[in-house]
């Protein structure tokens, strides 16, 4: 019985970070060509700042994670290709905390949302963890 719930809890969480990884990446792509993005560009363009090219290599990466991680539910792949996917996010996922919230906005705006923030992040961080050590 134990055993069928902890099953149950690792295919809900793996559907849940799957969706969250695909829906981010989706709507990353989706608003990269909306006009408040367009305008945001121009004024990065005209300041030096290239975030944009970050923004869509996060958001094809979120993309293509979100794919792999519900992919390993309902397509036959290997533990191992799966391990390897899944450790593969797991460090582009603790890279983009490192930049986003440490390199650059350390402790933006206050203390408190950034702390927030921080732990939400490494939340997601941890559920892929979990998953990846589920298939090692």
């Amino acid at each position: 019985m134990a055993s069928t719930r902890r099953t149950g809890s690792f295919f809900l969480l793996q559907i849940a970070v799957g969706l969250f990884f695909l829906l981010m990446g989706l709507k990353g792509i989706i608003n990269y060509d909306s006009a408040g993005s367009q305008v945001t560009r121009f004024f990065n363009d005209i300041l030096g700042s290239n975030d944009s090219i970050i923004n869509i290599i996060v958001s094809i990466g979120a993309l293509v994670s979100g794919i792999i991680i519900l992919g390993g539910l309902f397509i036959p792949l290997k533990n191992s290709t799966l391990m390897i996917a899944t450790l593969v996010v797991f460090i582009f996922w603790a890279l983009k905390i490192v930049y986003f919230y440490v390199a650059n906005n350390l402790m933006e705006p206050d203390l408190i949302t950034w702390l927030q923030n921080l732990s939400l992040q490494f939340v997601i961080l941890m559920s892929v963890w979990i998953i990846n050590r589920k298939y090692s």
